[in-house]
């Protein structure tokens, strides 16, 4: 690779990441600006921080969506990694059926979805709220957790799993104590990640909230609607900070398992 192509790929790439992440920079700068106008700068100041934090009802939609996404991301877990193993024991058809099947989820619009668990819960007559909101979020999470726990199932060593057959182990005890300990990073990483995505969401969350169980993100969306104000741009701040920290664990995690592996 000769000089000119090394400096077009760093001009690139840093044009890339300015473009990316300046609009990012920008809401935490005015987070701390004195001015509610964020217009003009008018010095630093943490009082958006604490009318944030002395904010009861922003407090309230944060605890819902802690809870929806500490739910979701077990039930996803559970589902998804259930899902996973069992496509190790069926035909090549029914996996390849069993794989469509849970990726639709992921091809599907949105705002499509929604209106159809709308419609769907509305005909359960299931009331809206906690239950709705997680059973809605884990549809679109077990996806990301069967892709990576089928992945990892996909690296493990076929004969580990043959020795134990021949050792008169029952397919439950080769689950319980190979499969699952040898995915188990993948499960925890997979996770995570559904729980950020929980908390991020916003389409589904419009659609499937109570009256009494509106979430953090649609009620920054209907905040914004009179304008953005430097207590937006906060708790914009730390739902990044949030973010940013699950999927750092998730990966963190991810790194720790694959040196690990490479140790034994």
């Amino acid at each position: 690779m000769n000089s000119r192509t090394k400096k077009f790929r760093t001009v690139y790439l840093s044009l890339f990441f300015v473009i990316l992440y300046i609009p990012v920079l920008s809401v935490i700068l005015y987070s701390f600006n004195k001015s509610p106008s964020t217009a003009q700068w008018a010095g630093f100041t943490l009082d958006w921080y604490k009318e944030l934090f002395n904010d009861r009802v922003i407090t309230e939609a944060f605890k819902i969506s802690i809870q929806v996404a500490f739910l979701t991301s077990i039930l996803s877990a559970i589902l998804g990694t259930a899902t996973a193993i069992t496509s190790m024991y069926v035909t090549k058809k029914m996996e390849k059926t069993i794989n469509g099947v849970m990726i639709l989820p992921l091809l599907v619009p949105e705002v499509a979805l929604g209106v159809s668990l709308l419609l769907f819960f509305n005909a359960l007559r299931l009331p809206f709220g906690h239950l709705t909101l997680v059973l809605s979020h884990s549809l679109f999470c077990v996806p990301y957790v069967y892709i990576m726990v089928q992945l990892r199932l996909k690296e493990i060593n076929i004969s580990i799993i043959e020795a134990a057959k021949d050792l008169g182990a029952a397919k439950w005890q080769i689950i319980r104590t190979i499969i699952i300990p040898l995915v188990m990073p993948s499960i925890i990483t997979a996770s995570l990640l559904a729980l950020a995505i929980s908390l991020d969401d916003v389409v589904i969350s419009t659609y499937m909230s109570g009256p009494t169980s509106t979430t953090l993100p649609v009620h920054i969306f209907s905040m914004m609607r009179v304008g953005v104000t430097p207590k937006i741009n906060a708790l914009c701040t730390l739902i990044l900070v949030g973010t940013f920290f699950i999927v750092g664990l998730s990966q963190l995690v991810s790194r720790k398992s694959r040196k690990e592996e490479e140790f034994k």
